[in-house]
């Protein structure tokens, strides 16, 4: 079993309600994030960062599904994921 699948799918289910950082000045650029997402949030940055590396960026947060594989794969602990806040109606 690969680890690692070149199809992507989409889900809807507990997607948008995450926070996704990464610190691209510390990214080596290995991909395993954007190879181990199953829901395409990540992308190649076109310049490079303080080390000199291409690295990683978050395109499209509104994908991320809380599945935290990004978080377990990233081999220099560059990826945050967290809930968002909900912030509540002001209406009373």
């Amino acid at each position: 079993m690969a680890l690692f699948k070149a199809e992507k799918k989409q889900f809807t289910k507990n997607a948008g309600k995450w926070d996704v950082i990464i610190s691209e000045d510390m990214c080596k650029a290995c991909g395993f994030c954007l190879n181990v997402c199953p829901v395409d949030v990540f992308a190649w940055r076109k310049g490079t960062n303080k080390l000199g590396w291409v690295p990683m960026f978050v395109e499209t947060e509104a994908n991320c599904i809380g599945c935290m594989l990004c978080f377990q794969i990233c081999p220099d602990f560059c990826i945050d994921v967290s809930a968002k806040e909900v912030v509540a109606s002001a209406a009373s």
